[in-house]
């Protein structure tokens, strides 16, 4: 088995090397660390608290010492994240031996992150001291000490805070917004907190940074029928946190809590924008993984490898007691559902090992336990192994059913640039949730209209546009790429413009930019057509044949049918001139005077 550790760590520092100046991030979770001064000496009250448990709390200090040793020795990643649990029940003593060994990261320079999970603060009845047949209440985290012993893990100056929870947010990455969403203790997150994490993350995705998310709890089911064993398998009113989170410009989110390692995805409510949720399994539930993230030079596609820990000394057949471990406790938790889940508590733990193990449509062993239980199972039961076996999440829902690999994965990410076509006559509108800095790309001017009259318009230049805002580009190639900027954006007060993010049924006296005989304006468009995505529009009351360019641009057809090359010259009616005249005179977006 340790072969195929260092074959799997040889395979990852390969890729490592193929690609220049990439990010290295490891994603770990539920490490469930229980410092060795908690058990004073082993006896019948250490013996009771484990039967039954699939979590390997006995292994649990040395399988984070390993860890911290790959990470550290082999790996050398430029970020750890661990993405909840960190303690076995929150006791301070345990969570002062995981920063212990943070610490000898840090001082490799290492950075790591971390975000509390459900068994990281506050009271705990299983918080105790382990010493023969008595046990004894150990202090355990509140949320202000856990952000003091933590603050050089994503709690100190360097992250802006959330008020009310251990939610932050930071840049450990050039260009890279991670976000580390706490839902508390019940899989919980505020109406309060998720305003301000889709904040942070919309303003990250607007001036260009990847964004990314982490949480311990699950963002969204991974197999139907999942809260039939756990009531906080997913964030609580997930498809809220989704939606919104998608919308916010949030790609992937690391989650743990469930222990096991899958990778669904799913989509906002219009299902306009993919996001994917990394389920890590638990460090001390079988097969003991952690993930091993890379993210190319320009941070536009996210590869995840996943490895596991088969044994802590060569030899020891750990591998073999972490799945017997995790096969019994399945067994019991049926058992104890009652009679109908005991006559099948046997197939439900090997399916739930196949899929800790992830992939299971792959697995030849998963297929046939399905093949040889599924029609049996009771109908309530079906959709669940089905699910399960076949590795879909969504599971006959036909928008958004999706079956994604869970151990070997590559994710593209959002563009750090807005593509724009042009249409035919040169000129077009936009709208995006990007602050685009249009002096960043040549041969483009932006406007925005200023002012509207009965039949005439008036374009303002503008050079910032903020997020979320209508605007007209003018350019003479089919199309532009722009750039998103954290400069402020230019003064927008005065724009009539409304921008699409989605398409939009067109309200009441629209007009919409557009060429109609040979003359560019904006047309009236029928109440209730759909207006485009990323597009803008008027809305002018009156009842207009059209509405004409004045001010600045008078004559677009004039100015958008030139195909001169080098530099244009127009007037302040927009007519192009051959070469500049005494006076006010326009070119490349700026106007001067000429003598």
């Amino acid at each position: 088995m340790k072969k195929l550790y260092y074959f799997t760590l040889f395979f990852m520092l390969l890729l490592c090397r193929m690609t220049s100046a990439q990010t290295k991030i490891v994603v770990l979770s539920d490490p469930h660390v229980m410092a060795p001064s908690l058990l004073v000496s082993e006896g019948s009250a250490w013996t009771e608290y484990l039967a039954g448990q699939r979590k390997l709390v006995d292994y649990s200090k040395p399988l984070f010492d390993e860890m911290i040793a790959r990470i550290k020795d082999d790996i050398q990643p430029d970020l750890v994240l661990i993405t909840g649990d960190l303690s076995k029940d929150g006791e301070t003593v345990s969570h002062e031996y995981v920063v212990s060994k943070l610490n000898v990261l840090k001082d490799a320079g290492i950075k790591s992150l971390v975000i509390p999970g459900n068994h990281d603060r506050g009271s705990n009845a299983n918080a105790v001291s382990y010493n023969g047949s008595t046990t004894t209440p150990v202090p355990t985290a509140t949320n202000d000490w856990f952000a003091t012993t933590y603050a050089n893990y994503g709690y100190g100056a360097s992250s802006d805070r959330e008020a009310t929870t251990l939610t932050y947010a930071c840049e450990p990455v050039e260009g890279l917004m991670l976000i580390g969403v706490d839902s508390g203790t019940d899989g919980t997150v505020s109406a309060t907190t998720l305003d301000w994490v889709c904040d942070k993350a919309a303003e990250a995705y607007a001036t260009g940074k990847q964004v990314i998310a982490m949480m311990h709890h699950p963002l969204f089911p991974h197999f139907t029928g999942v809260d039939t064993f756990v009531e906080t398998a997913t964030v609580d009113n997930y498809a809220t946190v989704r939606n919104r989170l998608a919308d916010a410009g949030v790609k992937v989110v690391f989650t743990g809590h469930f222990h096991t390692s899958d990778i669904a995805k799913d989509y906002n409510a219009d299902l306009s924008k993919d996001i994917y949720d990394v389920n890590t399994g638990s460090l001390i539930s079988y097969p003991c993984d952690y993930r091993v993230v890379l993210l190319n030079s320009d941070l536009t596609q996210m590869d995840i490898t996943t490895a596991s820990i088969t044994e802590i000394t060569p030899g020891d057949g750990f591998s073999t007691t972490a799945k017997t471990r995790l096969s019994n406790s399945v067994k019991a938790q049926a058992t104890a559902k009652g009679i109908s889940y005991s006559l099948i508590a046997d197939p439900l733990a090997q399916a739930f090992v196949f899929h800790a193990e992830g992939d299971e449509d792959e697995s030849i062993g998963a297929q046939t336990l399905l093949t040889t239980y599924g029609p049996s199972l009771p109908e309530a039961l079906k959709p669940l192994a089905n699910s399960m076996l076949q590795d879909l999440s969504n599971y006959g829902d036909v928008d958004r059913q999706d079956k994604t690999a869970d151990r070997i994965l590559s994710i593209t990410m959002p563009a750090l640039t807005e593509t724009i076509t042009m249409a035919a006559d040169g000129w077009s509108t936009y709208c995006t949730g990007r602050r685009l800095d249009l002096s960043k790309t040549d041969g483009v001017i932006g406007y925005i209209v200023s002012s509207t009259a009965t039949n005439k318009v008036v374009l303002q230049q503008v050079s910032i546009v903020p997020a979320n805002t209508g605007f007209i580009v003018n350019g003479t190639s089919t199309s532009y790429a722009l750039h998103a900027t954290d400069k402020a954006a230019d003064d927008m007060s005065s724009n009539k413009l409304v921008g699409t993010l989605v398409a939009t049924p067109a309200p009441t006296n629209t007009y919409v930019l557009s060429t109609q005989g040979g003359k560019a304006g904006f047309y009236p468009v029928q109440t209730g057509l759909s207006i485009p995505a990323h597009k803008a529009y008027l809305t002018v009351p009156g009842g207009a044949r059209k509405l004409e360019i004045d001010g600045i641009s008078t004559d677009i057809q004039t100015v958008t049918r030139s195909t001169q090359s080098g530099d244009r010259y127009y007037d302040l009616q927009g007519h192009q001139l051959m070469r500049p005249m005494k006076g006010v005179v326009i070119t490349k977006g700026k106007s001067f005077i000429s003598k």
